[in-house]
């Protein structure tokens, strides 16, 4: 005669928690951390120096060095 075992529990796993999810509570939804303000800002900058560079592919490392370098120097 085989004995029986009881089924394995089966927990439920939960997903790993997102960025989103580990902002401090309280904070309304919609807002940004100041990083991810500071990077949509070099990103804007580095389109428009895209931009005035008359939007020649090539030089995407440079325009973001440089929105980079202006926007942490608060010059942009």
């Amino acid at each position: 005669m085989k004995s029986r075992t009881a089924p394995e529990s089966r927990q439920k796993v939960r997903p790993a928690s997102s960025e989103k999810d580990a902002s401090p509570e309280g904070s309304g939804a919609g807002e940004t951390r100041p990083s991810e303000d500071v990077h949509t800002r070099i990103a804007l900058l580095a389109y428009r120096l895209y931009e005035q560079r008359g939007r020649e592919d090539g030089s995407h490392v440079e325009d973001w060095l440089q929105a980079e370098q202006r926007i942490l120097a608060g010059r942009a």
